[in-house]
């Protein structure tokens, strides 16, 4: 199993999940539930349930999975020659579109950034969780807002009582999550479809931006892209670096 052991990265993940339970907690409590809005209320309560809990698996999984680091005491990617330059930290040559990550202490596979919110790189073995982690948070994030823009905007009405602190500082929790985890998929979508880490493949258009897409999220295309339980790839051969 992949684990970072960093402080801040440790802190900011347990934080991502304290913030999007005690959400989802206090949206249940707030507004939905058999309590207070029957079949209708147990249906949204179900649907943030499971938004919030594939965010989650989505999250855990990006924590855990190797992102694509080169193995210790390899000497190089395929088809590296002796005098190719080594990175300084590891004694690698690596392949295009490595790079070495001073947090996780590794050179990794096509690696986009080092994320605090997940503790770990995002690279390219563990990009599909990333890229459905920020999907399906903001999709919970949008849920919460649709059911709490009404009861928001009512308050603003003459003669009705002005909402509770508790739902506009949800409210603006939700809108927060929302914009970030929207703009983080969007860059995320972007770097894979146009191949920024890559592997050069040197083509453009709507057929490059689906080969790359499906190289991020497995082939071939099925349900299982949406799925966080269902890797990518099957698990890399130690050997596919060798010494040079």
């Amino acid at each position: 199993m992949w684990f970072v052991w960093d402080p801040v990265g440790l802190a900011c993940a347990s934080a991502t999940w304290l913030l999007m339970l005690s959400g989802c907690a206090a949206l249940l409590s707030e507004l939905l539930g058999p309590a207070r809005g029957g079949a209708e209320g147990a249906a949204h309560g179900a649907l943030s349930l499971a938004l919030v809990g594939l965010a989650l698996a989505a999250h855990g999984r990006t924590v855990l999975t190797d992102p694509g680091a080169l193995p210790l005491g390899a000497g190089s990617g395929l088809g590296a020659e002796p005098g190719d330059p080594r990175c300084s930290a590891c004694g690698l040559v690596p392949p295009p579109g490595a790079h070495h990550c001073s947090v996780c202490g590794r050179c990794i596979r096509r690696v986009d950034h080092h994320c605090p919110w997940v503790n770990n790189c995002v690279g390219e073995d563990n990009r599909k969780f990333f890229l459905l982690f920020t999907l399906y948070t903001a999709l919970a994030a949008l849920h919460a807002l649709l059911l709490l823009g009404a009861p928001a905007l009512r308050g603003h009405a003459p003669g009705t009582p002005a909402p509770r602190g508790a739902l506009l500082l949800l409210l603006l929790a939700a809108l927060y999550g929302f914009l970030f985890a929207s703009a983080m998929l969007t860059l995320q979508l972007c770097t894979v479809c146009t191949d920024r880490t890559g592997r050069g493949r040197g083509e453009r258009g709507w057929r490059a931006a689906w080969m790359n897409l499906a190289d991020a999220l497995g082939r071939p295309p099925s349900l299982a892209w949406l799925s966080p339980c269902a890797s990518p790839r099957p698990p890399r051969p130690g050997a596919r670096y060798a010494e040079v």
